[in-house]
């Protein structure tokens, strides 16, 4: 999404990959592209107090986020249920603000330029420079996008349903949080639970890295960082004052 909406809108600047909300962006910067997926959960607070602050929520198929793989770390599964999970309840926290615009992944790759209409109405703001059907063409993307990526190529559907390739994984995960069939359902993903039964009879798999909750220490630092980070930032804006909206 963040190389689409620099392909297809026109921004004075932008992060160069993935750079945090948190960090100042360069001076004499109108309009600022930039993302990092963990700032999800983090910023309801500055959203909420900065007027200027426009946000997009993407969210996908949790059966195609836990069984994502990266081609430099082929052999570890990328994410988790419980992290998709968290990421969402933050993202629905904030679902009707005006703001704030959830964009389904599974919609964006189907029809690209109806989700750029959509994107364009809800922040009049934003001037269209292309449409997303013709990315990549003329694309100036970052290496570091480009190999976060697998490489760089059109939108398409292609990956929709990948995660039927990867049901040990999947059934692992279905184990350990059996509510995920309760969110495919709400999502509209899955009508009822049907589709389970393609996981009779396979053996699940389970791994450590990046399955497992951060322990207490680490969610307390991390909080305490977080909010330090927050005080900044507004004080940046200068709105550490100012009521929320």
């Amino acid at each position: 999404m963040a190389q689409l909406m620099w392909h297809g809108f026109r921004f004075d600047g932008r992060a160069g990959h993935e750079s945090s909300l948190f960090e100042p962006i360069p001076p004499g910067m109108g309009s600022y592209l930039s993302k990092k997926p963990p700032d999800t959960i983090r910023i309801r607070t500055v959203f909420l107090r900065d007027p200027e602050l426009f946000v997009i929520a993407m969210v996908r198929d949790p059966r195609a986020v836990i069984t994502s793989r990266h081609e430099r770390k082929p052999d570890v599964y990328f994410s988790s249920f419980w992290r998709w999970e968290r990421y969402v309840e933050a993202i629905e926290a904030l679902r009707e603000h005006p703001r704030y615009l959830i964009v389904r992944y599974e919609d964006l790759v189907a029809d690209p330029d109806a989700v750029q209409q959509h994107i364009a109405e809800r922040f009049p703001s934003l001037e269209r420079i292309r449409l997303f059907t013709r990315y990549p063409e003329g694309a100036d993307i970052p290496e570091k996008a480009r190999i976060s990526l697998n490489g760089i190529r059109p939108v398409d559907r292609q990956g929709l349903e990948r995660w039927r390739q990867e049901l040990p994984r999947l059934k692992g995960e279905v184990l350990r949080h059996p509510e995920l069939a309760a969110w495919l359902r709400r999502f509209g993903y899955e009508e009822n639970d049907e589709w389970s039964r393609c996981l009779d009879g396979v053996e699940p798999v389970h791994q450590s890295y990046k399955n497992e909750l951060p322990g207490a220490l680490r969610r307390t630092e991390a909080s305490v960082r977080f909010a330090f980070k927050t005080v900044l930032y507004l004080r940046r804006r200068r709105l550490l004052f100012s009521h929320a909206a």
